[in-house]
């Protein structure tokens, strides 16, 4: 779900963006104009931020750190960091580690 909350008193609800999977996402992060969440079951997601306004992503890329799966339930994936100079993502599994 997206969210604006430029005015913290009053957030205004703008959509939401329908997933590949049934894993659910969270541990979101934003670098530039991609979101990188991690997704349980389905692994990392990235997506494209293509209309903020409108709710409008598109994935563009995902690496699945548990391939038995995409249902919705509390395995794989647990976070991501996007944020290192070298470019580099990493993604931590409930099971797997870093």
């Amino acid at each position: 779900h997206v969210f604006n909350v430029e005015n913290l008193n009053s957030p205004v609800y703008i959509g939401y963006h329908k997933g590949t999977t049934n894993a659910r996402d969270h541990n979101l992060y934003i670098k530039d104009n991609l979101v990188f969440e991690a997704n349980y079951r389905a692994g990392l997601q990235v997506l494209e931020i293509v209309d903020l306004a409108q709710a409008k992503l598109n994935q563009v890329a995902h690496f699945d750190i548990y391939p038995s799966s995409n249902s919705d339930s509390y395995n794989g994936a647990w976070s991501n960091y996007p944020f290192f100079p070298s470019g580099s993502v990493i993604v931590s599994g409930i099971e797997q580690g870093l």
